[in-house]
């Protein structure tokens, strides 16, 4: 049988992540990298921006022998004409011999829990969770994207920053001088602010905001720390309900991580604390991205059978 090895590639809202794994199972090279913030956060921007990563010169080590096959991870990959042109651009200038696209969701479950039964909810700049059943059923929670969804994430807390921001230059009730300050260090002036926000890069830039939120939740503002504590309630809620749909036992595995949570440890204790209120349950905090961990376990094993329909590979 003819060597391979793995490209593995986690592109999400605000970063890039890639793990090379050679013939034998061993890491070659493994990086991430802040997106360039220019992009408008379709998949398009956002293959664009994974391949210019890979076309840099050592990101993807010379001279592996076997073939090549890439697994990619977003979110939104039930793309169009105009993604499949990029990532099929992005397989032939690595010679991939396959090219595997997994939702964003399903490579953190498998990563978390392979095929077994549970909630995973994943949390950066946008959520999503998603549950398997005793019958191998899998089912998906939000993941609905800015406009309909993302509870909890990073985009939500650094937007209801922003919003405070101008409640403090209107006077309202809800504004944060601290946070007002901080939008006009980062965005220029709060009368410019739906101006300066429009695409492309609002979504990215709004939830990077929210690393601002949580630095003044830090200092003790006010209206920052009830964003954290909104966030933190909607995640559990998030999780309480996907965990209802397979069973009322509390044993079932509830796991909760991303790229958020691992940057908020804060959110992560408002999370355990909301359960220790109001629920049996007793979730597992992942802190980071399972997400390369889960396109790892497809590249070599496959797709477990509850996420076959879910995954395309070409």
């Amino acid at each position: 049988m003819m060597a391979t090895s793995l490209l593995l590639a986690d592109v999400g809202g605000t970063h890039v992540r890639l793990r090379h794994v050679g013939p034998g199972g061993e890491i070659l090279n493994e990086l991430r990298e802040i997106g360039s913030g220019v992009g408008d956060g379709t998949i398009r921007s956002l293959m664009d921006e994974l391949s210019a990563v890979v076309r840099r010169p050592g990101v993807v080590p010379a001279k592996v022998p076997g073939e090549l096959h890439l697994v990619i991870t977003s979110r939104g990959l039930a793309a169009g004409q105009d993604e499949r042109d990029a990532i099929r651009q992005l397989a032939a200038f690595l010679n991939a011999a396959t090219v595997t696209l997994v939702p964003d969701g399903v490579a953190a479950y498998v990563g978390c829990l392979g095929d077994k039964p549970g909630v995973v909810v994943t949390v950066g700049t946008g959520t999503i969770a998603l549950t398997v059943d005793y019958d191998g059923l899998a089912r998906r929670l939000d993941g609905w994207g800015p406009q309909l969804g993302d509870a909890g994430s990073g985009y939500r807390v650094g937007l209801e920053g922003l919003k405070s921001a101008c409640r403090w230059r209107d006077g309202s009730r809800g504004g944060s001088q601290m946070l007002r300050d901080e939008a006009e260090e980062a965005f220029g002036r709060i009368e410019d602010l739906a101006y300066t926000l429009r695409p492309p890069g609002q979504l990215r830039n709004i939830a990077r905001f929210a690393e601002r939120v949580v630095a003044a939740a830090r200092l003790g503002d006010v209206v920052a720390l009830q964003a954290l504590d909104t966030a933190g309630r909607e995640l559990a809620e998030l999780a309480t309900d996907a965990a209802a749909l397979v069973t009322s036992d509390p044993a079932l595995p509830v796991v909760i991580g991303g790229g958020f949570v691992a940057a908020v440890p804060e959110l992560a204790d408002r999370v355990k604390a909301w359960f220790g209120q109001n629920s049996e349950r007793v979730p597992l905090i992942v802190p980071g991205s399972s997400a390369l961990d889960g396109c790892h376990e497809i590249g070599i094993h496959g797709v477990p059978a509850a996420f076959v329909t879910w995954v395309e590979r070409s």
